[in-house]
């Protein structure tokens, strides 16, 4: 899961220029939950982990972790990769926004109201394709898909990642929120629920904090595997199911 050193050298240099002129900051709750997400700095790492997984609906896409040339993990960061889009999108009738929520154990959820910072990469070269966006449309993207050749939307798609800076080093969000807006009345026409890995595989490992008490039920109920629970699988298997979601 190692990035090519082009790839990681282009994050440094606009993760600073993002940090350097990013204004303001969203007002955060701090999570009374142990954060669902699995550090690999953890001790707690011997359960298997889900590195991918995917979010379905009308807008649908897979999700990573972004690793770096040492192999560990940065949380503040996710790849994304996009393998369905609503036709207002492809219409350029609508624009896609990505944000970031968490839950605690007592089921209290906070959506973080500060939208998230991303940018497009051509997984064939590793250069970075756009600036720093919180916003997505398919008229910000046409020229670039044009120079490469490309005219169709999901096509583009299928070459491209999307690096996502979650603004969260310490992993302490639980989900990314990809949201739809119809472009005349900015109103979401539809979102997907994903929650952002590292994770356990086995859903029953998941559903249980660290502490020992129940983690939330809309956490829970976002495991991929949630419907599979007791049904026999080993969670070396639940991992295995959780790489097929790699890209």
């Amino acid at each position: 899961m190692k990035n090519t050193k082009q790839i990681f050298t282009t994050i440094l240099t606009m993760t600073a220029v993002a940090f350097l002129t990013a204004c303001g900051s969203s007002n955060q709750m701090a999570s009374t939950d142990l954060s669902s997400r699995v550090p690999s700095t953890s001790g707690s790492t011997s359960k298997p982990l889900a590195y991918c997984n995917q979010a379905n609906g009308e807008v649908s896409a897979k999700l990573k972790v972004y690793t770096e040339s040492s192999n560990s993990v940065r949380m503040d960061l996710v790849y994304v990769r996009l393998t369905a889009l609503p036709t207002s999108f492809k219409n350029d009738n609508s624009y896609i926004t990505m944000w970031k929520w968490l839950a605690n154990s007592s089921g209290s959820t906070y959506l973080d109201n500060t939208a998230l910072r991303f940018f497009l990469i051509d997984v064939s070269t590793g250069k970075a394709l756009t600036d720093w966006k919180t916003t997505l449309r398919w008229s910000d993207v046409v020229t670039t898909a044009s120079a490469l050749g490309i005219t169709d939307v999901q096509t583009f798609f299928n070459r491209v990642n999307i690096l996502v800076d979650l603004k969260d080093a310490n992993g302490e969000y639980d989900v990314l929120k990809i949201a739809n807006y119809d472009v005349s009345t900015n109103k979401a026409i539809t979102q997907t629920d994903a929650l952002l890995p590292m994770f356990y595989a086995n859903p029953a490992d998941y559903a249980v904090e660290s502490n020992g008490f129940a983690r939330a039920q809309a956490l829970q109920g976002l495991h991929p595997f949630a419907s599979y629970t007791n049904q026999g699988f080993s969670s070396a298997q639940f991992q295995s199911m959780a790489n097929n979601f790699c890209f």
